[in-house]
């Protein structure tokens, strides 16, 4: 029988929800951004994020592949927060493919500006090792959609399926 997180059990769990600044004076480190990212996937706060995503772009020096295992207590957590990294790879080589570094700066005016960044080496992220050795979950792991019902089969992420956890595609993409 699949187990459902709820809202509550994150909450409860790693307590750390929504008032940012007092989230980021607490633990202004990768894996404290980890965590972040996985409460709020699991209680649906998609604005929330992905401003910690781009929070998390924005720290050039916390590289993905440098990700500490957290080697999280918990399997069905932990397993969430082993496939957060593929989405934080997706989302940065988009943009450094496209020509923005991670570092460069949020206002980029005239050719100059653009010139020096055209000629920065393009460095993609990676996923750290770790993802690679946490198992899947023995029984399916629900995460509710927005409905609180289990997600469309159409909308479920392929990435999170690979772990036996049901959840939609989180929308990750910013800029």
């Amino acid at each position: 029988m699949p187990c459902v997180v709820s809202a509550e059990f994150a909450c409860a769990t790693t307590g750390i929800l929504y008032n940012s600044d007092h989230l980021r004076a607490k633990g202004a480190t990768p894996t404290a951004s980890l965590y972040r990212m996985y409460e709020y996937l699991v209680v649906g706060y998609i604005i929330g994020l992905r401003t910690e995503i781009e929070y998390f772009f924005n720290q050039p020096s916390w590289a993905v592949s440098a990700i500490p295992d957290p080697q999280d207590p918990d399997p069905e957590r932990y397993a969430i927060l082993a496939v957060l990294p593929c989405y934080l790879v997706t989302a940065f080589n988009r943009l450094i493919e496209r020509g923005l570094p991670r570092g460069s700066p949020a206002i980029i005016a005239g050719n100059a500006a653009e010139e020096a960044l055209r000629r920065r080496k393009v460095v993609l992220e990676a996923e750290p090792s770790w993802v690679a050795k946490v198992p899947p979950l023995p029984q399916p792991l629900i995460i509710p959609d927005q409905s609180n019902n289990a997600p469309e089969d159409a909308a479920r992420g392929k990435r999170f399926l690979k772990m036996n956890i049901i959840a939609e595609e989180p929308h990750i993409l910013f800029v």
